[in-house]
């Protein structure tokens, strides 16, 4: 009976660490992420602007990018159909074939203003629609 009373305090005393070490975990702050969003914004701790791009049948998403000059940009292409890649040919810019499911990087200075198109060079993709413009300012 002294036995089967010192497990069954022994069991509640465990089960009650865990249940504060489950709470403590329910409680934790995540991590604040150094990448922004598919909006875009520029992060405080590097200056670099990131950009998710998703690369589609003929589309990208978004197909306007704004930026100033200087500025450091990352674009980050997520091919969620075919194959596709990304080109700015005035900046020297490209992220080679990504194909379907994948996701390509790239970072850059962008040191000209004016208006670029960015396209997709595989097969007919450019010409079915699949471009976009980068404006630095």
């Amino acid at each position: 009976m002294k036995q089967a009373l010192v497990g069954i305090l022994a069991l509640g005393l465990a089960f009650g660490m865990y249940s504060v070490t489950r709470q403590q975990q329910k409680n934790k702050v995540p991590a604040v992420q150094k990448q922004s969003s598919s909006s875009g914004a520029t992060t405080k701790d590097a200056e670099v602007k990131v950009v998710n791009l998703e690369a589609g049948s003929f589309y990208y998403k978004p197909n306007v990018i704004e930026i100033t000059k200087g500025q450091k940009i990352k674009i980050v292409m997520n091919s969620v159909s075919m194959i596709h890649d990304f080109n700015i040919d005035e900046l020297g810019v490209k992220i080679p074939i990504v194909k379907d499911g994948d996701t390509g990087t790239i970072e850059f200075t962008a040191d000209k203003v004016g208006s670029f198109e960015y396209y997709c060079s595989v097969g007919q993709h450019r010409a079915n629609g699949q471009v976009g413009t980068l404006t630095v300012k």
